[in-house]
């Protein structure tokens, strides 16, 4: 079980991520018209814009009206991934950032599936499909967790590379 310092915060980051997601979702709604169904306000020329899009499917669109499916396959992934720290005496500190900032930015999301059926997403960047807080903070959450596990001595030894008995 980590410390106590490691769980709060996992926790504070969790929160913070989930919080300020919701938030940056509140303040563009506010901005929309009721009943307007598109909104853009380019930031840098067209290739960076605040663009309002309902993502009613999982990552890039795929999965499109499975909202309550989606909703309980991130149940399931966060509590598999809280189980896993949680088994962890004392996990390194890029560990608690990693799995603070995934859960948070699938906390963000659950909240939309379960209040909209539908995920905000508002941050458009040249070809690629809208994105929010939560999905860069997911997106951060597994670079920064990958970035550790390629560093650690278990992701060496994993690969036979490293003799643990040496």
């Amino acid at each position: 079980m980590p410390g106590r310092n490691d769980g709060l915060a996992l926790v504070g980051i969790a929160t913070f991520i989930a919080g300020f997601d919701q938030l940056t979702k509140f303040a563009l709604i506010s901005l929309i018209v009721p009943g307007q169904r598109s909104y853009r306000l380019d930031v840098v020329g067209d290739l960076v814009a605040v663009e309002y899009t309902e993502n009613r499917g999982a990552a890039f669109g795929l999965f499109a009206g499975l909202a309550p499916l989606l909703a309980l396959a991130s149940i399931a992934v966060l509590v598999v991934l809280l189980l896993f720290y949680a088994r962890e005496r004392t996990p390194p500190r890029w560990h608690t950032i990693a799995v603070g900032l995934i859960a948070g930015g699938a906390i963000g999301n659950l909240f939309d599936r379960l209040r909209l059926g539908y995920v905000v997403d508002f941050v458009s960047v040249g070809p690629w499909p809208n994105f929010n807080v939560a999905d860069a903070a997911i997106t951060f959450g597994v670079a920064v967790w990958l970035w550790g596990w390629l560093r650690s001595e278990t992701a060496w030894s994993a690969t036979g590379i490293i003799d643990q008995e040496s």
